[in-house]
Parts: C-alpha cells; structure tokens; sequence
C-alpha cells in the first residue's frame, strides 16, 4: 500500500500563473459565506469570528477520534457537497472543502499531534488550526478533476487572462488548482485505498474575501524520523541545492490577488525549489506588497506573532517538527474593491492576518526532551530576520521621500 504522504513527484517545470477571479461560486461554499458574513461584522476580533463561525456551523471543539463517529461520519458526507478546496497552494495528496471545514488525508503522526497537542502543549494550540475529528469518505464521493484538462495550467509570467474576457476554450481556472493537480498525480494510490480517513480542520480562509496565501517550509531537515534510508538520501539530495540548506526556509506555495486586475497570481513549489536566497526574499516581498507598495503594518503584525511562536515552540521540549510550515494569510482585496466581487465575504479589515503552524506529517514525540533541532528555529530565526529587513527598507523608503518633499519645500 502507498504511504499517503509518498513524495516521489515526477519532475515538471515551475508553474507561475496569473489567472482570473470567477463569477461563478460554489453553491455549497457560498452558503456557509453568505451565512458567515451575515452573522459576523467585521468589527469582531478574529478570535470572536472563529469561535463563533465554528459554533454556528455545529462543530464541537471536543477532540474526537474516528471511533467516536462510528455512522455519523458517512452519512454526513455527501457527494454533492464535497469539492476540491479552492486555496490549496501546496501539499501531496489533494484536501477538500466540506460545509466549511477543509479534509486533509489523514498521517499517523499529524493525527497524533493534533490528538496530543492540547493535553501536553497547550501553549502551541492557538498557533494550530482547530482540530474538528476524523471523517471517513469513499473515493467514489470525491469530486474529479475534469478530463482533458492539465492541470496546474502553465501560463507565462507576461500572460494575463483579463477579467470579463470569454474562457470556455480557456485552460485558466479562477482559483488554485494545486488541489486537482495533486489528485491527478495520486490518484492511482487513492483508488488503490477506495476508502480513506480524513483529519477535519478548520478553513482558516472562511473570513477573507480574496485570501493572500503563503506557505513556507521551515527547518533544514526534509525527512522524518520514520523515513527509510532510501528516502532520506532522496530528500537530503533534492533539498541541497534549495534555501531549505541555506536558510532553513523553503517556499512551497503561494498565491496573490491584484485589485487592478482582478486576478490571482500562483507560485508553486517546483518555483520555490529554484528560488536562491535573495529570490526567496523577493518572493515574501511580492506576497506583502499590494498595488505596488509594502504592507508594512501587517509585516509588523506578522512578526510580532512569529516572535511569539519561536519563544513557544523554542521552550517546549514534547514535539520535535521536521518539515513542519509556517502559513500567512492575508485580506488580498481592499474593501473598496469588494463590492464588483461575485460571491465571497466582504471583509471591511484590510489589516486582517492570520498566522498559522501546519503540516505535523514528520512530527514526533521528543523523547529524549532535547528540544526541536537547531535547523527549525534556524529557519524561524530566518524568516524574522527577513520580514525585519523588509521593515527596515520600507523605513529607509519613507525617510527618503519625507527628506526630498522638505527639500522641495
């Protein structure tokens, strides 16, 4: 039987895509939206929307296994109300989106963090998304990814598909494609496992109108302590050449909405593989930068919680985390610009962020409480000392313009 999280990828060339937003929404998803955005002002906390979104949606925060949801489970799936999630921008194996939770295959040691983290690292759990149980789903209930398309589409840097213009002989979709790409590439090990447990999670993207998503690896080890020599020395090879050796920093997916153009702009992991130091700081750039200027309150804001998780993470010594990443998420789309938007919430706080710790495939129980290794907070160190420089530049900037406007005067 395959492993789940097998990451022997055939090689393919770097995907960058800039694709427009859609008028056409999920019927399903734009329930739960609409449903949302009319109990929820923007004026709440983001904590208060959470709590509140999963209360209204009838999730208890209890943990469950799956042996607690014995008939439930399957009959709470149904076909039509299953799709791919539309802001996957990085992983293995495709997750779907169900009544406002995401479903995301299920590893043992993921499954496990998330069953363990509340009773032995409490102080971890608001950094996590919230954990909703365990889901059994046929693969006969899965959505498939439409015949006769490649997909992720592989468009050029220069090329725009601009919004209004006719796009049913089109290969652009309006949103993230990662999610059908991964099921075209697993699906032969997915049928081999018709029937298939899912970890339910929340969908932190529920209070943003168009998600800003970036999805960064953290740490210079790229292996699990499970992993067979064969597959180490495969792992250790392809991330040599990578910032993952360098920085302890790897992007593996990305995606940017512009309000000019009304369109998103996609960065894969084989784009992250190729990135050098100084192109993966141009990379966290671009996602920070909207209509031409650095946000730079939410790189404030986005470092200050950062900071935060490294104190957390640096001082427990119950979890060790390989190949774990850090997710930032963002509003994409002034509120301004909203209101021309088919479907969606209409988020009024621009400066709404979230930052999240995932991917607990290749974690584990730190036995020997020796803490987690030196590469991991390397890699936090990093990305820190990156959005720093980033507010420093943008300071430099603002001088420099305030010192020639004096001048003039």
């Amino acid at each position: 039987v395959p492993s789940l999280y097998d990451t022997s990828f055939t090689s393919e060339q770097d995907s960058i895509m800039n694709v427009p937003s859609s008028s056409v929404e999920n019927e399903s998803e734009e329930r739960v939206i609409s449903e949302f955005e009319g109990q929820h002002s923007s004026s709440h906390p983001l904590s208060e929307i959470k709590s509140s979104m999963t209360k209204d949606l009838n999730f208890s925060s209890k943990i469950q296994d799956v042996e607690s949801l014995p008939e439930k489970t399957n009959q709470d799936v149904k076909r039509n109300d299953i799709r791919f999630y539309r802001h996957q921008v990085a992983g293995h194996y495709p997750i779907f989106w169900k009544s406002g939770v995401i479903c995301k295959p299920i590893q043992k040691n993921e499954h496990e963090f998330y069953l363990e983290v509340q009773k032995y690292a409490p102080q971890l759990v608001r950094f996590v998304p919230k954990y909703l149980g365990v889901v059994v789903m046929e693969y006969e209930e899965l959505p498939q990814t439409p015949k006769g398309k490649s997909t992720p589409t592989k468009v050029s840097t220069e090329e725009k598909v601009k919004h209004g213009k006719k796009r049913e002989n089109s290969d652009a979709y309006p949103f993230s494609q990662w999610g059908p790409h991964c099921h075209q590439k697993k699906r032969k090990a997915m049928q081999d496992r018709p029937t298939m447990r899912y970890i339910r999670l929340e969908d932190l993207t529920l209070p943003f109108s168009r998600p800003n998503i970036l999805d960064i690896k953290i740490g210079t080890r790229v292996y699990g302590i499970g992993d067979d020599p064969q597959k180490i020395k495969r792992k250790i090879a392809k991330s040599a050449s990578t910032t993952s050796h360098s920085l302890g920093l790897r992007l593996c997916g990305m995606q940017v909405f512009s309000s000019q153009q009304n369109t998103y702009t996609f960065r894969n992991k084989f784009y992250g593989r190729n990135l050098n130091e100084s192109g993966l700081e141009e990379a966290i750039e671009e996602f920070f930068t909207h209509d031409g200027a650095l946000r730079s309150r939410i790189v404030k804001h986005f470092l200050k919680q950062i900071l935060e998780l490294l104190d957390v993470v640096s001082k427990q010594k119950t979890f060790q985390f390989f190949s774990s990443s850090l997710l930032f998420i963002c509003e994409g789309c002034q509120p301004t610009d909203q209101k021309r938007l088919h479907g969606g919430v209409k988020n009024g706080d621009f400066q709404r962020i979230d930052l999240r710790f995932i991917d607990f495939a290749q974690a584990a129980r730190d036995i020997e409480k020796k803490g987690v290794d030196k590469g991991f907070l390397q890699g936090l160190q990093n990305i820190v000392s990156i959005l720093r420089k980033l507010s420093e530049q943008e300071r430099k900037r603002k001088r420099s313009v305030n010192n020639n406007v004096s001048k003039v005067e």
